[in-house]
């Protein structure tokens, strides 16, 4: 049974079992990751995924069911569950089937440099990429991962509204970690490059990159604890981000897990503090023309020169609240039910580059690592406690590296002391970007 075949009965026999709307979501996708040690392929992964889910209406409770294969058992399986689990439902929370918006953007989401990719010249560069890296310092003793991955994927959105929505995407990307040592310790470092292109990918720049940041850290100490001007590095400040970003779910400052409820129009940021989620970002690990409810969606400021303006909504938060919809309603897979997160987020970029920023604290720290995201950070609180490495600044420039130093502090007292604002924003693999900031109030601890 193919796929419209499928949809077609499925919709035809829910409306008879007493759903009086429905949808489905389906994605379908592949994707080839290789990574390589001394020399030889190590694991070569190539994979195929399909799924679909299903999601009705039926006597005002909203059911979900989900399938990876379609066929006549399936879609009484589908409906049944469906029904099973709307019945479970105990809140009255209103839930939505969405009829669709007049227009989408159209977003780069798809590289056509990249279809019919070549599984032999991905191996030729992940070899030579292991290659390069050992090569460019006699300090490199071992590798830990050196890899490239391709995925793509097709999904879309039909309903009995008369929703009719497709999209594609596919990503390529490759890193190396390299690890080197010295009678100064060990250390490691990250080169890496997210592509549309395999031309994009030039091992001996990866190399150089993963290499020099490992190098850079070599003898590194810890500090007197106190207080200092500080610079959290963009890679740092976007983990910052990235922990923090359920802050803006208004499905969780509905259920009373952030400190942003109802803070909509107060000031929660330095007033030079902006921060954007844009799913039309051209290239962006998140951007879509639409979101899995079909919502069209598009580019809004969060926080706008320190004021919140909006947190992110879904259909279902959005009709709570008496606004309308940001457009942020996801999933994340295919199986799970809709939720609200962000697309690409970032802290918009200032003026000054890096080195601007470090003659202006001319003396101090610059932030670079930070580890235990997870058990250090309260995403609830703001507060967090957290193992850091970094530079020591003197005279505007890194002096030595610094490590075994703890940083603490409250992610919202942050936001509000954040003083300068870079302009090498960066999006390290990730959906979330930043610049590096300049901050304050920061409580370092060292020897």
């Amino acid at each position: 049974m193919n796929f419209i075949e499928f949809k077609d009965l499925l919709f035809k026999k829910a409306i008879e079992e007493g759903f009086k709307e429905c949808e489905i979501y389906y994605s379908d996708g592949e994707s080839i990751s290789i990574s390589v040690y001394e020399g030889e392929v190590e694991k070569y992964n190539l994979s195929k995924s399909f799924g679909l889910s299903f999601r009705g209406k039926i006597n005002g409770k909203m059911g979900y069911s989900y399938t990876e294969i379609l066929d006549l058992p399936a879609i009484d399986m589908l409906i049944n569950n469906a029904k099973s689990s709307a019945n479970l439902i105990e809140n009255n929370d209103v839930q939505f089937i969405y009829e669709g918006d007049k227009e989408y953007s159209n977003v780069k989401t798809y590289s056509k440099e990249l279809e019919n990719i070549d599984p032999a010249k991905m191996i030729e560069l992940v070899l030579d990429l292991e290659k390069e890296t050992k090569k460019y310092s006699d300090k490199v003793v071992n590798l830990n991962g050196c890899k490239i991955s391709y995925s793509s994927s097709n999904y879309g959105i039909y309903n009995t509204k008369g929703l009719e929505l497709t999209n594609k995407g596919n990503i390529l990307t490759s890193y190396v970690v390299a690890i080197v040592e010295d009678e100064n310790g060990k250390n490691d470092g990250v080169g890496y490059v997210v592509a549309n292109s395999l031309d994009e990918v030039i091992p001996t720049k990866i190399a150089k990159q993963g290499v020099d940041e490992a190098l850079s850290k070599l003898g590194g100490k810890s500090i007197e604890s106190g207080n200092y001007k500080t610079i959290i590095y963009n890679e740092a400040m976007v983990q910052l981000l990235e922990t923090f970003a359920g802050t803006f779910s208004a499905d969780a400052a509905q259920k009373g897990l952030s400190l942003l409820k109802d803070k909509e129009g107060e000031m929660i940021a330095s007033k030079i503090v902006t921060i954007v989620d844009d799913p039309l970002l051209d290239g962006g690990l998140a951007s879509a023309p639409f979101d899995d409810e079909g919502v069209a969606t598009f580019t809004k400021e969060l926080v706008s020169n320190g004021k919140l303006i909006t947190l992110l909504h879904n259909l279902k938060t959005a009709n709570k609240a008496g606004v309308k919809t940001t457009g942020n309603g996801f999933k994340s897979s295919y199986a799970s039910s809709v939720d609200v997160s962000e697309s690409n987020l970032y802290l918009q970029k200032g003026e000054k580059t890096l080195d601007e920023l470090m003659k202006e604290i001319n003396e101090g720290l610059m932030i670079t690592d930070l580890a235990g995201l997870h058990s250090g950070a309260n995403a609830v609180s703001g507060d967090f406690s957290l193992a850091a490495k970094g530079f020591y600044i003197k005279n505007g420039k890194k002096s030595f590296p610094v490590e075994q130093i703890t940083v603490a502090g409250n992610y919202f007292d942050l936001l509000k002391n954040i003083v300068k604002v870079g302009s090498d924003v960066t999006f390290p693999m990730s959906s979330v970007g930043s610049p590096s900031v300049i901050v304050e109030g920061l409580s370092i601890a060292g020897e």
